[in-house]
């Protein structure tokens, strides 16, 4: 709870295993299954989570994605081993800011 005592539902997820992307340069990303479901995986309803907290186990990074950033993508891409990436949810790398009060 932040000191304006909003409470946020997060949904934990991790990764250790980087695949390899021959495509960009065989640099590789770590991907994170952001969807429900051991079956049929469902995006994340944004309307029970608002945050999508991350952890990479080889770098120990936490990105700290808003649900509704995710755009109801069943997987995404990280890339916590290049300082310099532009990934679309890279700017969320370390977000704590998140959860302060606004």
């Amino acid at each position: 709870m932040n000191l304006a005592g909003k409470v946020y539902k997060t949904q934990i997820k991790g990764t250790e295993g980087k695949v390899q992307d021959k495509s960009r340069g065989g640099l590789g990303r770590y991907m994170i299954t952001t969807a429900t479901g051991a079956k049929c995986k469902d995006p994340i309803d944004p309307a029970k989570v608002d945050v999508i907290a991350c952890y990479v186990a080889t770098i120990p990074t936490w990105y700290l994605i808003p649900a509704l950033a995710t755009d109801g993508a069943i997987r995404i891409s990280l890339y916590p081993h290049n300082p310099n990436s532009k990934a679309k949810h890279e700017k969320f790398r370390e977000a704590w800011d998140l959860f302060k009060s606004p």
